[in-house]
Parts: C-alpha cells; structure tokens; sequence
C-alpha cells in the first residue's frame, strides 16, 4: 500500500452516500493555559484532548486481500518518544483505495515546542516513516495573585 496523506483532526466524518471525508478541527497547535504553577518534579501532563489520526492509502493490488501494521509514534521537542500505538488492520478485497481513522485520548506534553506524530507502516521485518506531523505546543502558566492581609 502506499502512503498519500495523513492528518491530525479532533472529528472526521465520512459521508455514506459519497464516500467522501470531512475533517474537522485540523490540528497544528496546541496554546494551553494552566492555572498556578507547574512543579519541576512534573516530567509529563496529561491533556485531555480526544482526536483522530486520518490516513489516505492507496492499495496497489485489489484482486487480493491486504492487511496492514500501523504504528504511530508521539515525540516531544526533544525527541523523546511519549507514546507509542501498534494497529493490525485488514483491508477488504476490491478496494482501490482505504482511509483509516484511529482515536487518540489524551496528549502527553513536557514544555512548549514543536511535538511530532510519526505514522510508520510495517514493510518486510520492521517499520517505515510514512509520515511525521508538527505540532506546536504552547504552555502558559495563569499565576493568581493572593492578597497578604
């Protein structure tokens, strides 16, 4: 199969009479605003962000039966690797092309910067970057100010 496009949303509908795909909320930056301060003991925060990851295939031989390995890799400005995510997929006969959605819950973050999505597809024994997405994470801290009386 190969690879055409790949896309960050926060929904995506497809529509049964067209077959055609709508993605909404695309996603290239994140601003967060967190109240009080963060700990220097806190490494990793949690967002609770739902998305999907939607991808366009094209299949190279229709006349057979395709399965996929997908893995999805979610890296932070210094590269560290945050979260990982494997799926087998299988692909019906007869289809010339296949989009596939995964749901995300959650976003992992250790500052601001420039987070990476990196979609691989396993070919032969191990795995290869089809696809790497920015996001660009900015973290602000909301201090309030407490009276001394």
């Amino acid at each position: 199969m190969q690879h055409i496009w790949s896309v960050l949303c926060q929904k995506s509908s497809i529509d049964f009479e067209t077959n055609l795909v709508s993605l909404f909320e695309c996603i290239e930056d994140v601003s967060l605003v967190f109240n009080g301060t963060r700990s220097a003991n806190d490494e990793k925060v949690v967002v609770p962000i739902e998305w999907q990851l939607v991808n366009y295939w094209v299949i190279e031989d229709e006349e057979k039966e395709n399965y996929m390995d997908l893995k999805v890799d979610f890296f932070d400005p210094d590269r560290k690797c945050l979260n990982s995510y494997e799926k087998k997929i299988d692909i019906d006969k007869n289809l010339k092309r296949f989009r596939g959605r995964m749901n995300i819950r959650g976003f992992q973050i250790t500052k601001s910067g420039r987070y990476y999505c990196r979609v691989s597809q396993k070919i032969d024994k191990g795995y290869t970057i089809v696809s790497e997405l920015p996001i660009d994470v900015s973290i602000s801290f909301n201090i309030q100010n407490q009276s001394l009386n």
